[in-house]
């Protein structure tokens, strides 16, 4: 099995992702099919790629075969001061999904300690459904046309 690599996403790297984008766009929500439809996208995925709380998975080859796109939630940033980050989009190549590439990118984020959100839509032929509940993320309550996840740290004790 190629061993996977993990590193922060970067403005280099649009051109690897938007292939890889455009590639898994049957099985993961993200609407390509207007030219308006692939400006919004882009433009997501630069601010993703800016936003410090994106990664990327590179093969051996140094080729990205998986990418999660995520931002600073800024409601909470403006309201609470608080930090937590929504998941914009995950894509894993074909080829690398029964590998630990999901894993390994959820790891990434949730290693920085923040509530993090995820909304599966009913186009979900990664199985990130399946894939977020395996790395401890809950589903809460709410929307009929999509599934929002959650995955919380756990909380820190204080000693008396």
């Amino acid at each position: 099995m190629t061993e996977l690599v993990h590193r922060e996403a970067s403005l280099d790297d649009i051109g690897e992702i938007w292939s890889l984008l455009r590639e898994t766009a049957a099985d993961i929500p993200v609407a390509l099919e207007s030219d308006a439809c692939q400006e919004r996208a882009l433009s997501r995925l630069m601010e993703c790629c800016v936003s410090g709380r994106s990664g990327v998975v590179m093969n051996s080859d140094k080729k990205i075969v998986g990418a999660l796109l995520a931002q600073r939630d800024l409601l909470d940033w403006a309201f609470a001061n608080k930090e937590t980050i929504d998941i914009c989009a995950v894509a894993v190549a074909g080829d690398h999904r029964d590998s630990n590439a999901f894993k390994i990118l959820f790891d990434a984020l949730t290693s920085r300690g923040a509530p993090v959100y995820a909304a599966v839509g009913a186009k979900d032929g990664q199985s990130l459904a399946d894939r977020l509940k395996d790395a401890g993320f809950a589903v809460l309550p709410g929307e009929a046309t999509r599934v929002l996840y959650r995955w919380e740290p756990a909380a820190i004790t204080q000693a008396a």
